[in-house]
């Protein structure tokens, strides 16, 4: 036997602690990762030198309901194992290797029985480990043969050293769930829209979904934990007077059923939302603007979100024989090139924390114990007075880090990329002041530039709707709100031009109170995209100095030859 095999051996034998206790799916997980390190080869071809099984029990509850009329109601039961297995070295090995697989750039996925029958659950992980490791031996071939086609040498590695961790945390009690009286509030807050009959589409959809999550490596890392997800999405769509289609979705997330707000707040964030995209209907049409920029709220956070955070994520780049293809099926972290340089205001400081669990009462989202490659995470600083210090990483090294900071996060079908858990925006107190100061101030501008009417931006649309050639996603509200007597006029049908990561640094006041944006953050590959947990705490208002608007490209579209059947004629 060589002696890195032998060292995985020795590794996973004493890496069985007593706190997995009977766990019939973990003691699976472990055999057929021991009998992996010591007796899969193929012929005279490299064995593996690195293993990891990673396996996610779901059990999802989900209603949907429309126009005050349940749609689905159901129950899904899943269990569901990854599995990156790597041949080479931890200096360069057969990982991040995209080839001329266009789609195909994901890890090795299967379902698993949902029973824990050991001999099913070990028959499983086998074939799903001999598929992997043939897929491996080819990747590894070909990206040997692709670094010595482009003369690459300057590597960093493939795998950083970590030591190994074991983290067991599993779940007391279940919250009871009210089925019925969930199916009632959701026929209640779908009903809302039927007050509006300029909005032609709508539904509500709930879900509560229990995880389970359980991982072993072959250098002896084991964890399971627990987390849920409790979600309440209100969408509907609507076309303007021109016919432009418009579409929005206002989307809850928890961390528990005792989190969610009482059902009259519910009912009447969606009786907001749904005046709201009635209001569309009859918007004041987009013109061009070049002036000052009030973001509040999820437009806030959104703004920040979008130009810094997901800027800072996904430090690493796959290697592709069509170097054109990347810009399709991966954001890389522009900002990360920046260290050590100004990238936002300088009273401003960014620090992530996984381990906080709440903020002044609010449950934080993008709370984890361990990561997805079994790092446990610290607190990470990311700016400090303006500069940037830091950024996410994963196990795969770059330039400037060669270890992980515990930030490697995915889900089932990507593989884990350097991603966020709770971001934390500090600012200096000078700069802040409360909300009607930020709008006197934002008129004061707009006024000093000769404008008839200022900008103010209340909600954005989501970073995964967005073109893959813009940094920012376009307003879903904005108001034109007046010089003269601070009137607010609803515009529609409106985008962003000339966004640069300078509108970061031209953030010149923000509010006094600070909102949290529990959300869930798409993954890098558009083709296979995954979306995590995360939390943002900042300044509930942003102003910026100047941005630029105009009218949106998208074509208007014919408005139906009927009426909606509920407001037309019976």
């Amino acid at each position: 036997m060589n002696r890195p095999a032998a060292a995985l051996l020795l590794l996973l034998s004493a890496a069985a602690p007593a706190a997995a206790g009977e766990d019939v799916v973990l003691k699976a997980m472990s055999d057929e990762m021991r009998r992996t390190a010591q007796s899969l080869q193929m012929d005279s071809l490299d064995r593996p030198y690195f293993v990891s099984y990673y396996v996610m029990d779901s059990t999802e509850d989900s209603i949907s309901a429309v126009f005050g009329s349940l749609r689905d109601d159901r129950r899904y039961i899943s269990r569901d194992a990854t599995v990156d297995l790597r041949v080479g070295t931890m200096s360069f090995d057969s990982s991040g290797y995209v080839g001329q697989d266009f789609n195909g750039y994901k890890p090795g996925t299967d379902s698993l029985n949902e029973e824990d029958g050991y001999d099913a659950l070990r028959f499983s992980l086998w074939s799903l480990t001999d598929d992997a490791y043939k897929k491996a031996l080819e990747k590894y071939s070909q990206k040997k043969a692709y670094q010595q086609k482009k003369n690459i040498s300057e590597l960093y590695g493939d795998l950083s050293a970590e030591k190994p961790e074991s983290y067991y945390s599993d779940r007391e009690r279940t919250e009871p769930f009210d089925a019925p009286a969930w199916r009632a509030n959701l026929k209640a807050l779908s009903a809302v829209f039927r007050k509006y009959p300029k909005i032609q589409g709508s539904q509500v959809v709930f879900s509560r979904t229990l995880r389970t999550v359980r991982f072993v490596n072959s250098e002896g890392t084991r964890y399971r934990y627990w987390w849920d997800k409790i979600s309440l999405d209100v969408r509907a769509s609507v076309q303007d007077r021109t016919g432009l289609r418009l579409s929005d979705e206002k989307k809850y997330s928890w961390r528990s059923l005792a989190a969610v707000p009482p059902f009259e707040k519910l009912a009447a964030e969606t009786e907001a939302f749904a005046r709201d995209m009635s209001y569309l209907v009859d918007s004041s049409s987009a013109e061009v603007y070049l002036g000052p920029v009030l973001f509040e709220d999820q437009a806030a956070a959104e703004f920040l979100n979008q130009l810094f955070v997901r800027n800072v994520s996904f430090a690493r780049v796959p290697w592709a024989d069509r170097e054109d293809w990347v810009r399709y099926y991966i954001d890389s972290g522009d900002l990360a090139k920046k260290l050590n340089m100004r990238v936002l205001p300088a009273f401003m400081n960014v620090t992530d924390d996984p381990g906080a669990l709440a903020y002044e009462g609010v449950e934080l989202n993008g709370s984890y114990p361990i990561d997805n490659e079994g790092v446990r995470p610290a607190p990470l600083e990311l700016v400090k007075n303006g500069k940037l210090t830091g950024f996410y990483m994963s196990r795969a090294p770059v330039k400037e880090y060669r270890s992980s900071n515990g930030h490697a996060r995915g889900f089932l079908n990507e593989f884990p990329t350097p991603r966020p858990g709770n971001v934390f925006f500090a600012v200096s107190p000078e700069k802040r002041a409360p909300l009607p100061a930020l709008k006197k101030e934002l008129l004061r501008l707009a006024a000093e530039n000769g404008l008839d009417y200022a900008l103010l931006v209340r909600r954005l649309d989501p970073e995964d709707a967005k073109k893959s050639e813009d940094l920012l996603a376009g307003p879903m509200l904005a108001y034109k709100v007046s010089v003269k007597d601070g009137s607010e006029t609803i515009i529609g049908g409106a985008e962003w031009t000339g966004v640069t990561f300078r509108a970061l640094r031209d953030i010149l006041l923000v509010s006094d109170k600070d909102y949290v944006y529990n959300f869930y953050q798409p993954g890098p590959f558009l083709y296979d995209r995954g979306y995590v947990p995360v939390s943002i705490v900042a300044p509930a208002a942003l102003l910026v100095q100047e941005m630029e608007l105009k009218p949106t490209d998208s074509k208007p579209d014919r408005q139906p030859y009927l009426p909606h059947p509920y407001f037309g004629a019976k």
